[in-house]
């Protein structure tokens, strides 16, 4: 096959030698520099190489390059939340098959994602596409408690704001331009993730997880955790997931969705077409051998993924993250990994990093993953760990 690959990344997510024979396929690549290196082991068809891939128009002149030089295409394939729009384009550009703009924008436009799932008649919270503050001090008095005003096209909860009953919306949103956002009501409960991959319209494989903290809380600093669980409740967000999934039509490929665990329900908060972010791939591959980027690839070469419908897992897993304190350096830090029981694997900054704000997971404050035979395990380890790890930072290095 001809496989036309978008990438901004250079770790090692970006290493797709490891799931592609380039001898059989001809890869061609749109690439940012610091992936050059890894590209040229591999015998690459074309590269096209730019600053960044945040200018679609720029990608698809380098798009069509490649499609000169290379093409045509048989497939496109981009992995990072922000290039899934840019990929359907370059796709329909070219004329090559896969999801197009208006299949991809169910899972980038969240005022889009949520009417398809509430035309199944499952719940999604109360929500409106809004371009002014006025729209959103509207909506704020109709919606009668908390209110989430986020990108319509976000991730990782970046520009999110959540506004409590009694602020005034309009301060509280001052300075912001709403020209792509949605406002949606602030729905109580604990939120869950569940992530898996599809083949052919069935779930290949699917996990449910909840969060301790929330990715809200940690885009303001605090720690957020994850736990699976294997419980009765777990397979009740599943079910729900899948059919919100049947909804938006997701055939193959990953999903990782968001979901909240209501007084009355679960309640559908948002979903991606891509691999979960954070340590969700890692924990997945470690302890369950599955590995998503790998069947993605190879769902999009029109292969068999590895992952097929397996038995109930019989071992938990879960992973926290603390977030980068920006403006900061570390002075010191002290492993935990033999201290915390059910710690399997740390990720740690090197004394004398200068954390710059630019975010980025491999520039947190630290990664833990764990292993367990029980939920609660996971947690207990999660606090232990929370308690244990001992850091210095200080402002040198302004």
């Amino acid at each position: 096959m001809r496989l036309l690959i978008l990438n901004r990344h250079s770790d090692s997510f970006a290493e797709y030698d490891r799931y592609i024979d380039h001898q059989e396929h001809e890869v061609s690549y749109v690439t940012v520099p610091a992936h050059v290196p890894m590209a040229r082991r591999s015998s690459h068809r074309h590269l096209e190489v730019l600053s960044s891939l945040g200018d679609e128009q720029e990608v698809l002149r380098a798009a069509e390059r490649c499609h000169r030089e290379a093409g045509p295409f048989d497939a496109v394939f981009a992995q990072s939340e922000f290039d899934l729009l840019t990929a359907a384009a370059v796709r329909e550009q070219l004329n090559v098959p896969g999801p197009g703009v208006q299949a991809t924008q169910l899972f980038r436009d969240k005022p889009r994602m949520k009417e398809a799932v509430a035309e199944a008649g499952l719940r999604v919270p109360q929500f409106t596409a809004v371009t002014s503050v006025a729209q959103a001090v509207e909506f704020a008095r109709t919606c009668g408690g908390a209110m989430v005003a986020k990108p319509r096209a976000g991730a990782a909860s970046s520009g999110v704001v959540v506004i409590e009953p009694g602020t005034d919306p309009a301060a509280a949103l001052a300075g912001l331009d709403l020209a792509e956002y949605e406002a949606e009501e602030h729905v109580s409960g604990p939120i869950w993730h569940v992530d898996g991959l599809r083949h052919r319209g069935r779930t290949c494989f699917q996990l449910s997880s909840q969060y301790v903290g929330t990715c809200y809380g940690f885009s303001r600093g605090e720690p957020l955790a994850s736990v699976v669980r294997l419980d009765e409740k777990a397979d009740l967000i599943g079910e729900f997931a899948g059919r919100c999934l049947d909804a938006l039509d997701l055939r193959d490929g990953p999903f990782h969705l968001e979901v909240i665990e209501s007084d009355d329900g679960p309640v559908f908060l948002e979903v991606g077409a891509r691999v979960g972010g954070g340590e969700i791939p890692f924990v997945l591959h470690d302890v369950y051998g599955v590995d998503l980027v790998g069947d993605w690839l190879r769902v999009v070469l029109s292969q068999t993924p590895r992952t097929l419908p397996q038995g109930v897992p019989r071992e938990h897993a879960g992973f926290l993250m603390l977030p980068e304190p920006a403006g900061l350096t570390l002075a010191s830090r002290q492993s935990v990994l033999e201290r915390v029981e059910c710690l399997y694997a740390e990720v740690l900054p090197e004394p004398g990093h200068r954390f710059d704000g630019a975010g980025g997971y491999e520039k947190l404050l630290g990664r833990f993953r764990y292993r367990a035979p029980s939920a609660k395990h996971i947690t207990d380890a999660v606090d232990e760990t929370l308690r244990t790890y001992r850091y210095v930072l200080t402002e040198e290095g302004r």
